[in-house]
């Protein structure tokens, strides 16, 4: 029969260090990637202070004690040009025509998502190193497991092969 091998201690220490090793370099590269574009997101897009022209659609539960925390609003701002532009983003629910809201606007004047938070940018990055550690580690668990599965029905052919001679010499 085939030997069982068993992986030793020194090869679990080696593949968790590499694992680390691939955990901290992924999370430092996404870090660095996503600070890059959170720093020049500033160079397309400006802040300009907006007027709510309309509200398009009130939260369903306006008419309750806890409104929904999101209401499509027509706004409109002034433009680097010095003209009006008019435009509809989400923002929180409880806005009514006239309110004063602080939007950002691509280069285009048109409204734009701000950038993203310190919190988002800390977190993805924090999670992107355990996730690309957890990948290598299951392709590699993948790889072991489909040599061994591969080995072994190289070996059970052999076997029957061995055995049908056997049994062929019998007769």
């Amino acid at each position: 029969m085939g030997k069982i091998v068993h992986v030793s201690s020194a090869e679990r220490v080696l593949t968790a260090a590499l694992l680390v090793i691939v955990a901290c370099a992924t999370s430092v590269i996404v870090s660095a990637l996503l600070t890059r574009d959170a720093d020049a997101y500033a160079d397309g897009h400006r802040r300009v202070t907006a007027q709510v022209v309309r509200v398009l659609r009130t939260p369903v539960a306006a008419a309750r004690s806890a409104p929904l925390p999101a209401t499509v609003v027509e706004v409109v701002w002034t433009g680097r040009d010095g003209r009006s532009h008019t435009g509809r983003t989400v923002t929180t629910s409880g806005h009514q025509a006239g309110d004063r809201l602080a939007l950002w606007v691509d280069a285009g004047e048109e409204p734009a998502p701000g950038p993203s938070p310190t919190a988002v940018v800390v977190v993805v990055a924090l999670l992107a190193g355990p996730a690309a550690a957890g990948g290598l580690w299951t392709a590699g668990h993948l790889v072991r497991s489909g040599r061994r599965a591969w080995t072994a029905r190289r070996a059970v052919a052999g076997w029957e092969g061995e055995w049908r001679t056997i049994t062929a010499r019998g007769r």
